[in-house]
């Protein structure tokens, strides 16, 4: 997906790095068991972040056994033995890629709708495959883009309201980690921020591609921005990091109400050092650059 909601490398330990990855892989073989080979190529790290957050708060104990890449076999790695909470990942990612390519088959250029217009009947029969086991999920997603594509349409300059449909998506699917009633609140709160952060770092990172090309933007409908104004789009940057540095305060505001039974490490990092380093990328303007591989 997005890809912004990932580990710093340069700070972990060695073992939180392994069973981070250990997660990772093995998300990337229950996409595989699940919906086939190709649905490998969907593995983000958004959804081994959820799928991590559930392990953490879950009452049963996370197991790792020795196992090797499947695509590359002389490559060691571990594999999370207990998989509930990676196959609802694996689930809701399946989902979420079927609606991305409707997406970028209504939005995108000749290049990318052709790919978008091969992927989609193996997107789509995967999807079939998940919407019948997370029903709930799949029309959640199909709400959030029916919500997100009327607000497009009717070229909103509100960044809040561009941003609440996702938001309002990632507060179900994060309460739906919970353990108990009083994390899923917290884990609402926590998810709604999260939501906001990633759409409107989306909107940020796409910012003069889409002024380029016509394409819907909250910052450029809401400050009025011509394509080619380097300066005005820069001051847009600036502008959008004082949410963000907000929506990522209130993120870590929430997580510290939640009590992880493990990998807070893993979450800490990724809250207090990978996401802030992915804004601050983000808000100098570099390319997308969300590195697919660990």
């Amino acid at each position: 997906m997005f890809g912004y909601v990932r580990l710093f490398k340069s700070t972990i330990t060695m073992g939180e790095y392994e069973q981070y990855q250990g997660v990772y892989c093995t998300l990337c073989k229950r996409l595989g068991k699940r919906y086939g080979m190709l649905s490998r190529f969907t593995l983000s790290y958004d959804m081994t972040f959820l799928a991590l957050l559930e392990m953490a708060l879950a009452l049963e104990d996370p197991a790792f056994a020795p196992s090797r890449c499947s695509f590359n076999p002389t490559k060691r790695c571990l594999k999370a033995t207990h998989t509930a909470s990676i196959d609802r990942a694996a689930d809701i990612g399946t989902i979420l890629t079927y609606y991305k390519l409707k997406d970028t088959l209504a939005d995108e250029g000749f290049g990318k709708r052709l790919g978008a217009v091969c992927a989609l009947p193996f997107a789509a029969a995967a999807r079939r495959k998940a919407r019948k086991r997370r029903p709930e999920t799949d029309a959640l997603v199909a709400q959030m883009m029916a919500r997100q594509a009327a607000l497009e349409a009717d070229n909103t300059g509100s960044i809040d309201r561009a941003a609440e449909p996702f938001a309002l998506m990632l507060q179900d699917l994060a309460a739906g980690t919970a353990a108990d009633p009083k994390q899923a609140r917290i884990l609402e709160r926590f998810g709604y921020c999260l939501g906001r952060w990633v759409y409107l770092m989306d909107a940020v990172d796409d910012l003069a591609q889409d002024l380029e090309k016509g394409r819907y933007n909250p910052y450029a409908v809401a400050r009025q921005l011509q394509p080619g104004d380097k300066a005005a789009i820069q001051e847009a940057r600036q502008y959008a990091g004082l949410t963000l540095n907000a929506c990522l305060a209130e993120c870590t505001a929430a997580y510290n109400l939640l009590e992880p039974r493990r990998f807070d490490g893993m979450l800490r990092n990724i809250l207090e050092q990978g996401m802030p380093h992915a804004q601050k990328r983000v808000i100098s303007g570099e390319e997308k650059a969300n590195e697919r591989s660990l």
